[in-house]
């Protein structure tokens, strides 16, 4: 057999390897995505005011509502507010960010997630879009 062939030959048996697999390594790589848990608060803030829930604080500032996730981008702990300073720090290992959720200092090199919110249809408080990971 001629090396042309030869070459031909594997060149074919390697294109249909290839796409023999392709669908095995697309299902293997599947990510699905998850919807938004939605969570309910049954409170109403004020001007400044804040609340505290075991998946994001809920800050009232300038009149918009801002729900900050409560797990540190660095490696997962809960951030805990610190209101007197303005921050919220992680107490694993000394991370800090605004109310915004913006890094301002410590190991952590991501911003924390901000999650959607909406007034609740019975105008009796608030719906949360908590993303999940």
């Amino acid at each position: 057999m001629s090396e042309r062939r030869q070459w031909l030959k594997n060149l074919l048996k390697a294109t249909g390897i290839c796409l023999a697999s392709y669908p095995v390594l697309r299902f293997i790589s599947f990510e699905r995505k998850r919807p938004p848990k939605e969570i309910r608060v049954r409170q109403i803030l004020k001007e400044g005011e804040h609340l505290v829930e075991p998946e994001f604080i809920l800050f009232m500032h300038d009149n918009e509502l801002t729900a900050v996730s409560r797990k540190c981008t660095h490696l997962g702990c809960t951030v805990l507010p610190d209101m007197a300073k303005g921050v919220l720090m992680c107490p694993c290992h000394r991370s800090r960010f605004s109310i915004y959720g913006k890094r301002l200092s410590g190991p952590a090199e991501k911003d924390l997630p901000i999650f959607e919110v909406k007034t609740a249809e019975d105008g009796q408080g608030y719906i949360v879009a908590v993303t999940r990971t």
